[in-house]
């Protein structure tokens, strides 16, 4: 990346360069011709007013003044002609400048411009008439030549100077900004390829004030990125040895008692019977739990999405944990407005929802639960509040991961899975709802459910 910066650099610097400068000498060459042309011009113009004046006295033109005429030119060369329109004669007193010869002098086109003009192997010639003509109506020109002009002088070896001056300095900066640009890109590779060795551990330093916003984009990313997967691979981690917790336990008390049913070592084969069927019944809830968050995750599922009355949903699912709240020694309260409220969604994955919330309540209140469903903007909102001890705020952000609570010290009474509010989240989740709790240490827990209605 820092070479091919740096060549880019250099590159569009050159490229400029080159089209600045055929540009300015292009120019150059046609303003030096122009220049030349002008003061030659300007010098035959002087010089034909002199003719004139050495015309006036009406005697023909001799050599003496034309000596002294062509003196009044500073240039290389110079000439001087008489063309006489009726005989179509042309006398030179002077020879021509090189490279300029008789027949371009066109003398119709000279008596109506004044003047003629034309540059040749790097020489501009001019051409100008007198103002008054010879006695015999002859026309007289002074015909003047050149080098052309430099009109740069030493630019052109300033210019080279800049120009190379120029290139090094891109090359300088390039460098400079490769190193700065491409610095946070090779850490960046870096530091993924030990992400991607198992090294979760990796991160990018942080990067000195004034570096690009990209760049810091970039870091950030990457750093959030690999903490995240750190973060996932400890959640696994723990997530691995919940379900090894959870299925040793009652494993152990089943091969326990079956143990000593076997070898007459019980005195109640009843209740060694009852634990057996207790134990067995959490496994199967462990296992069917497991399952669904694995058709969950895989969108092994579908939806019966339909109008259905939340109200009706939540009675239903009430009704049928009245019994367990009881047991538990937890008053079980359903408040809801008279009317219906409708919501699209799936009537078992709904009733399943508000089950799992209404279990996971139980297991933590003291004394009372409050169900309850309500009208808020263009959502129904339901919520499950219980008196229970509340979760730390620390631990607020982590309730909806998998086996959250098998993770502390759970109340005997609290034996379910440790899976359901993370299929709470699911669930809400793709019926296009929303799941949030609130909690404070010491005065319980409320967990809302929010249902579009459209």
């Amino acid at each position: 990346m820092q070479k091919r910066l740096i060549f880019s650099f250099v590159g569009v610097v050159v490229i400029g360069l080159l089209i600045a400068g055929l540009g300015t000498f292009f120019q150059a060459d046609l303003d030096r011709s122009q220049h030349t042309q002008k003061e030659l011009i300007d010098t035959a113009r002087s010089t034909t007013a002199f003719l004139t004046e050495s015309l006036s006295d009406r005697r023909p033109l001799s050599r003496e003044k034309v000596k002294t005429i062509t003196q009044i030119s500073e240039v290389n060369e110079y000439g001087i002609i008489i063309f006489n329109p009726i005989t179509k004669r042309q006398t030179i007193l002077s020879d021509l400048p090189s490279g300029v010869e008789s027949d371009e002098l066109d003398f119709k086109i000279l008596e109506e411009r004044g003047y003629l003009s034309g540059t040749k192997d790097d020489r501009v010639w001019v051409a100008a008439i007198a103002e008054e003509k010879l006695d015999n109506g002859a026309i007289a020109a002074v015909v003047l030549s050149d080098d052309l002009d430099d009109v740069l002088g030493e630019a052109d070896r300033w210019f080279l100077v800049a120009a190379i001056f120029a290139v090094c300095l891109a090359a300088i900066v390039a460098t400079w900004l490769g190193k700065r640009f491409s610095q946070p890109v090779v850490e960046a590779a870096k530091t993924a390829r030990s992400l991607a060795s198992g090294d979760l551990s990796a991160r990018l330093p942080e990067l000195p004030k004034g570096s690009s916003e990209e760049t810091v984009d970039l870091v950030l990313a990457i750093n959030s990125m690999a903490e995240s997967m750190e973060r996932a691979r400890g959640v696994e981690r723990q997530f691995l040895l919940s379900v090894s917790h959870d299925l040793r336990t009652p494993m152990t008390s089943i091969q326990g008692y079956a143990e000593a049913i076997i070898d007459g070592a019980t005195d109640n084969p009843r209740h060694a019977g009852e634990v057996i069927l207790t134990e067995s019944r959490r496994l199967d809830r462990l296992v069917s739990d497991l399952l669904e968050l694995a058709r969950l995750d895989a969108q092994h599922f579908t939806l019966m999405i339909s109008e259905i009355d939340l109200t009706n949903e939540m009675k239903k699912s009430a009704d049928g944990l009245r019994l367990l709240a009881s047991k538990m020694g937890v008053d079980l309260v359903v408040t809801s407005p008279p009317n219906p409220l409708f919501i699209n969604g799936d009537s078992d994955r709904v009733g399943q929802v508000i089950g799992n919330l209404l279990e996971n309540a139980i297991r933590y209140a003291d004394t009372k639960i409050v169900l309850s469903v309500r009208s808020a903007d263009d959502n129904i909102e339901l919520s499950v509040t219980d008196d229970g001890p509340g979760i730390s705020e620390e631990d607020l952000p982590h309730v909806f991961e998998r086996l959250y609570v098998s993770r502390h010290q759970p109340l005997e009474r609290e034996s379910g899975s440790g899976l359901g509010l993370a299929i709470v989240k699911e669930l809400v989740t793709a019926m296009n709802g929303d799941v949030r709790i609130f909690s404070t240490v010491g005065s319980g827990t409320t967990i809302k459910v929010e249902f579009p209605t459209k």
